[in-house]
């Protein structure tokens, strides 16, 4: 006669586990279909195992942490729709931004107007952008802050004066086109040719004539996808010998550039944030445990994902403004996300906020280059992990 008492105990008990365990909701939106998704699965699986990994140790505050992920095929009213779903619906605490800038500022309204700290992976095309408000937080740098690394290069090792810009039709790509084309023209430097492309196109021949007869120091391509590895192997093709390539935006980095450009694809250099050798707090481990788990290296957006998981641990754990239950609130996570002052995978953590830039994380940037077939951090000097390699031999002489 005791059992259904007790069985009805159980399962009281059971509701109550499993309600604290939902408390710690943290949503992510993410390009997991279309063009991206590639970049998507690395993004998923990064924060899983970041989630993974907290949940192991322990969780936050004897809870565990839930991660909710939604996908918009980095389509924008996607993205709004699944930030709006994950704020009413499953009473995230937290959202996670990854994919098109078009697509992340659509998020990005949604936190405002939602009142919901959010953090962002996708760099501003803009200085300031007007809806950031205080609850959106930026791990990735400003297009602003991107190319210092090039710049240096270009002026003490090349000694670059002309520059063609190959980009792809996007927010990201004419945003990054219109700041590095001022950047090398306030350097000193002379801008010979800007050419867009749309996404998907396969035949880049006319553009690519137009940029030969410029006959550039430097091409730089911007290339979210498949065409910078066409561009590339078009390039060879057509003989086009520039002093140098370079590459920007996530395709770049990641093995199929280097797959789909072939031989084309040694010696370019390409705009990067991270390495598996930077000497910080758990990267080796982080690394090595990706690689084993996902048979695929990370990458910068793979790291920053997994850093964005530390990152919101840190602040559920040190968030003191709890409701009369003693539970963790919207409000309360993002006062202790402004105080954020850590060592991440990604490296150090901290959101500053200067004139119109908000809450923004200081990113060390890169430049690395391909090399046999592997990524190299080369510049800056006290930076590099690896010597670049500059000249750049011509297509003739390569073997």
């Amino acid at each position: 006669m005791y059992w259904p008492a007790i069985l009805i105990a159980l399962v009281l008990l059971m509701c109550q586990v499993s309600s604290a365990m939902g408390l710690l909701k943290v949503g992510a939106v993410i390009p997991m279909t279309g063009e991206r998704a590639q970049t998507g699965e690395i993004l998923k699986n990064a924060l899983s195992m970041a989630v993974d990994d907290i949940n192991r140790a322990g969780g936050i505050r004897g809870q565990q942490v839930s991660l909710i992920i939604e996908d918009d095929n980095d389509q924008p009213d996607l993205a709004r729709s699944a930030a709006k779903k994950l704020i009413s619906e499953d009473g995230v605490l937290v959202l996670i931004g990854a994919g098109s800038f078009e697509a992340v500022s659509e998020i990005e309204k949604i936190a405002q107007e939602r009142r919901v700290p959010c953090l962002e992976t996708s760099a501003s095309v803009k200085e300031a952008l007007e809806l950031d408000g205080n609850y959106v937080f930026h791990m990735a740098p400003p297009l602003s802050q991107y190319f210092g690394a090039l710049l240096s290069f270009l002026n003490e090792v090349v000694n670059a004066r002309t520059l063609a810009l190959v980009y792809e039709n996007t927010g990201f790509g004419t945003a990054a086109a219109e700041v590095l084309s001022k950047d090398f023209t306030a350097m000193g430097g002379n801008v010979v040719g800007r050419e867009s492309f749309e996404l998907g196109m396969s035949d880049f021949r006319l553009i690519l004539e137009k940029v030969k007869k410029a006959q550039p120091d430097v091409i730089f391509i911007a290339s979210s996808d498949n065409e910078g590895a066409i561009l590339m192997r078009q390039s060879q093709d057509m003989d086009i010998n520039p002093k140098l390539f370079v590459g920007c935006a996530r395709s770049f980095v990641m093995p199929q550039f280097m797959l789909g450009a072939g031989e084309a694809s040694d010696y370019v250099f390409t705009i990067d944030l991270w390495n598996a050798r930077l000497p910080y707090a758990g990267v080796e481990k982080f690394y090595g445990d990706f690689i084993e788990r996902f048979l695929i290296a990370p990458r910068y957006f793979g790291a920053m994902a997994y850093a964005c998981m530390q990152v919101i641990a840190d602040a559920f754990n040190r968030c003191t403004d709890l409701t009369p239950e003693g539970v963790l609130n919207r409000e309360g996570v993002r006062h202790a996300l402004v105080g954020t002052d850590m060592i991440s995978v990604f490296g150090p953590v901290r959101f500053v906020s200067s004139g119109n830039m908000k809450q923004q994380n200081d990113v060390r940037m890169f430049l690395s280059q391909w090399q046999g077939g592997i990524l190299e951090a080369v510049w800056p000097r006290e930076s590099a992990l690896e010597p670049y390699i500059y000249p750049v031999p011509p297509w003739s002489l390569r073997h």
